[in-house]
């Protein structure tokens, strides 16, 4: 009975995550070099001050990386599902997420970024 009951308790847990495993790959690969570990960056905003970010085709996330001809380029290539799953990842770990990093394949890394994210 023990057995059953941690079953569906772990399975509950696993569904109940916040941690898109698409998303974190599309930040290791766009924007770890400049924000650090998805954990970290992720947790430098809050949920609405993400969505803000990815409203209107990215508007605001374009608008903060203007200066930066390569990694606008790099926005511009990503697919909608790509930027989908980039949104659904740093909402879903965001600093009033109430989400934990934990340390796994995708998420170890470094903790510090060498650009903080603006406001």
């Amino acid at each position: 009975m023990r057995f059953i009951v941690l079953l569906f308790l772990m399975i509950g847990l696993l569904q109940a995550s916040d941690y898109n495993e698409k998303g974190m790959k599309v930040y290791k690969k766009s924007c770890k070099n400049c924000h650090g570990s998805g954990d970290y960056g992720a947790k430098q905003l809050e949920q609405a001050e993400w969505e803000d970010y990815f409203i209107f085709h990215s508007s605001k996330l374009k608008k903060v990386h203007a200066n930066e001809v390569k990694v606008l380029e790099m926005i511009n290539a990503l697919s909608k599902k790509k930027m989908a799953n980039l949104e659904a990842f740093l909402v879903g770990n965001a600093e009033d997420s109430g989400s934990v990093g934990g340390c796994d394949g995708n998420r170890c890394g470094i903790q510090s970024g060498q650009v903080k994210i603006r406001k």
